[in-house]
């Protein structure tokens, strides 16, 4: 019984745990005409002409990288043209994040190209696809965002005190029923 309750405590923390991380807002307004359902708008960029920067796996040459915007992140991988994680569809193209990344990270910046225009996002993993408004994407870049706490600490403490008092409580009702 003791066992079935503290599985209990401890999976309704987890749970509370995850309601209260911060969700990562939508971007309605675009990136250089970029939108991606379910991510803000963290940067966008050209690698056209001199001042252009793209999005390389090189973090002193990466556009992205290289800005204050991309403080604290750090280069995952990329996934060049014609590759499985994304499918277009009319005018829109779907983004399918792979298990490799949405397990290890809740929270990543996804850089998008189409042609020599590029726009970062901070996604939310939990979603796990993403709808882009347009077509001829040639590649996507993943980031982790090393300063991105996943659930904020008094969130978590009150709920795993409250669980801690819980569970205290019934072991004093039980010992004071056996008692009398």
């Amino acid at each position: 019984m003791k066992k079935l309750i503290g599985l209990i405590v401890l999976a309704v923390c987890l749970m509370g745990a995850k309601a209260f991380a911060a969700p990562v807002p939508s971007n309605t307004n675009g990136c250089s005409g970029f939108s991606l359902s379910g991510g803000e708008c963290l940067l966008s960029g050209s690698s056209r002409g001199s001042q252009g920067t793209n999005l390389t796996s090189n973090p002193s040459n990466n556009g992205f990288l290289i800005n204050p915007a991309g403080e604290g992140y750090s280069y995952i991988t990329k996934f060049e043209g014609g590759n499985t994680i994304w499918s277009s569809e009319g005018g829109s193209t779907v983004i399918t994040l792979p298990e490799s990344i949405s397990s290890m990270f809740s929270q990543i910046a996804i850089g998008i190209k189409q042609g020599p225009v590029w726009a970062v996002f901070l996604i939310d993993t939990a979603l796990g696809s993403y709808t882009f408004n347009q077509n001829g994407i040639s590649n996507v870049t993943f980031y982790s965002a090393a300063n991105i706490a996943e659930t904020p600490l008094p969130a978590a403490a009150w709920l795993f005190l409250t669980g801690l008092a819980g569970v205290l409580g019934l072991r004093a009702r039980q010992r004071k029923k056996a008692q009398g």
